[in-house]
């Protein structure tokens, strides 16, 4: 399948219809608002289960929540770092403003559950794609580019724990595929705000052009841009392979299709803040290595 075969017909991106779902909640001491209690429970994304946020790995899975002025809005992210968090890039591009948020208004929540949370941290810089048009937001050579790393001010991720990462080519996939292995994707969807819920049972379609791209079946809603889709260990951990970008993008044979950003072309961006932000990164072969539950 061919990039140019993305249709040109509008693409609904994972975060539309968000803004102004989010209320802060600094009174409370937490970040943002406290949950009504029946969201937990409340099932709307069919076989989407509610997850336990403080328990690894989710625990490394959280909010990325944006406060501007007289606005509020919020993606998914997954810690694959120390300090590192990775997302969409259109979670932090305001069209209003034609610029990208500044890093003081991000704040990542990770393993939050309705109120609670595990540890949080304020961004310290974040790294768009350089080839982001944040203007043609969903245009399809838009697509690709739609990732950001965001470096936090504090190294949360020794609390929380974090993610691995791997590189997912066509041989992989085809091994994982034949064995009947399914993906997941991780996310907090604007319909259970405040509750990380897991499609267990993804599948990934294939790559898109010469593997700019990942066509998924994960079960996704608004909020769920950024979220890690990821293959689930043997020890219970995650090793992400890419990210959830978009819905519903048609293609021009009349069908569609979810994309998502495959990790193995940010990679070397990946190990570079790695290094920066931690004495010992640990880079296996390949760029990868495994992720790692919170410190005792």
């Amino acid at each position: 399948m061919k990039l140019n075969e993305i249709s040109r017909l509008p693409v609904q991106l994972a975060a539309l219809g968000i803004v102004g779902a989010v209320l802060a909640a600094l009174l409370t001491g937490a970040p943002w608002a406290r949950a009504a209690e029946n969201e937990l429970t409340a099932v709307s994304t069919s076989h989407r289960t509610v997850v336990d946020a403080s328990q690894y790995p989710w625990s490394a899975v959280g909010r990325v929540n944006i406060s501007g002025v007289g606005t509020r809005s919020h993606c998914t992210g997954a810690l694959i770092g120390e300090r590192l968090v990775l997302t969409a890039a259109h979670c932090l591009y305001y069209r209003s403003t034609k610029r990208y948020v500044a890093p003081q208004l991000v704040h990542f929540v990770a393993g939050y559950q309705r109120g609670d949370f595990i540890a949080h941290s304020i961004a310290n810089q974040i790294i768009p794609a350089k080839g982001f048009d944040g203007e043609a937001w969903a245009a399809p050579t838009n697509m690709e580019h739609d990732w950001a790393l965001i470096i936090l001010r504090e190294p949360i991720g020794l609390k929380t724990g974090y993610l691995g990462f791997q590189a997912l080519d066509q041989a992989t996939l085809d091994n994982l595929t034949a064995d009947s292995r399914f993906f997941s994707l991780a996310g907090y969807p604007r319909d259970r705000a405040h509750a990380i819920s897991v499609d267990q049972k993804c599948n990934i379609v294939g790559f898109l052009g010469q593997g700019e791209l990942l066509s998924h079946s994960c079960q996704i809603v608004g909020g769920d841009s950024g979220a890690p889709i990821a293959i689930p260990t043997e020890t219970g951990g995650l090793q992400v392979i890419g990210l959830n970008s978009a819905t519903n993008v048609p293609l021009t044979d009349g069908t569609t299709t979810n994309t998502a950003v495959p990790i193995r072309t940010i990679l070397e961006l990946v190990e570079k803040a790695i290094r920066h932000t931690e004495v010992a990164p640990g880079i296996g072969p390949g760029i990868q290595r495994p992720g790692k539950p919170p410190s005792p």
